[in-house]
């Protein structure tokens, strides 16, 4: 991340970019406006222009999402917005916040900020067009409690391997496909809070923050890592992805709630790691899977 913030200056402007490993553009933009919205020296700030797509430049879709809103707080602050788009294997997030613009002014701003960025050229940028999230309608619910699916010395080794795609040029991580759209479950705590892709019921992403950190929920097969089997029953998979590495932890009888997920994390149940980026997949298996 940068800040542009000189001394005396009206505009302060952050330029942030993040890692493509899970999620989407909906997910952390709606983290992003949960920090705006809780920001003390904005004062609970009234979203004057709604969430709404647009074009980033060079791309041809309306993949990135941009809001702004008006602070009622007493730091002097007039205006202040975000946008966030993906460009590559990566996603870009813009924050202004300005002592004298309006919220429309603040709006343009943006625009003119996202227009001046020398974007290198020659990168794809596959992504569906940016939905703002929806509340989840219902929300899950979760009536029988899970518990550990029975586990091997081979555990963690078909965890990692359920994660990962073995291609021509070697082993990477795979991530998720990317749904048509997401929409926002239950919140956990400040800033975390349970996403479900295409409203689904059997997986679901835990967002930890606004930093594109995530717990992904569910079988290999519902996130799109694998074609589901038809010998066998699933288990469910719990997976923490970070810019550096995927850790697994111990596998479900069935979707787990968050509050169990929380309790296997907490307890250090790892049983396989692998690093998240780049062509060469390292994987560490736990010796004594707890």
């Amino acid at each position: 991340g940068l800040s542009f913030e000189p001394e005396g200056a009206e505009d302060y402007v952050s330029f942030y970019i993040s890692r493509n490993t899970n999620g989407g553009v909906p997910v952390w933009f709606a983290q992003a406006q949960w920090a705006i919205e809780n920001r003390d020296q904005f004062g609970r700030p009234g979203l004057i222009i709604q969430p709404q797509a647009f074009i980033p430049p060079g791309q041809t879709g309306a993949t990135g999402l941009k809001a702004v809103y008006q602070p009622h707080g007493d730091a002097g602050y007039k205006s202040t917005g975000l946008a966030l788009l993906p460009f590559g294997d990566w996603y870009v997030k813009i924050r202004i916040t300005s002592r004298t613009k309006s919220p429309q002014q603040l709006s343009a701003l943006i625009d003119g900020v996202l227009n001046e960025i020398r974007w290198p050229t020659g990168t794809t940028t596959e992504a569906p067009a940016a939905v703002p999230d929806a509340d989840c309608a219902p929300v899950l619910d979760f009536p029988v409690a899970a518990k550990d699916a029975p586990q091997s010395s081979g555990t963690g080794i078909a965890e990692a391997f359920g994660i990962i795609l073995t291609s021509g040029d070697g082993t990477r991580f795979m991530r998720p496909k990317a749904p048509a759209k997401w929409c926002r479950d239950a919140p956990i705590s400040d800033n975390q809070r349970l996403y479900r892709p295409d409203g689904s019921a059997d997986h679901y992403l835990v967002a930890l923050g606004d930093n594109g950190n995530a717990v992904l929920v569910g079988t290999a097969a519902a996130w799109g890592f694998m074609p589901p089997s038809n010998t066998k029953p699933a288990h469910y998979s719990i997976q923490f992805v970070d810019a550096f590495e995927s850790t697994l932890y111990a596998p479900q009888d069935r979707l787990p709630s968050p509050d169990r997920v929380i309790e296997i994390v907490n307890a250090n149940r790892v049983v396989a790691k692998l690093n998240t980026w780049g062509k060469n997949t390292n994987i560490e298996i736990a010796s004594d899977p707890k």
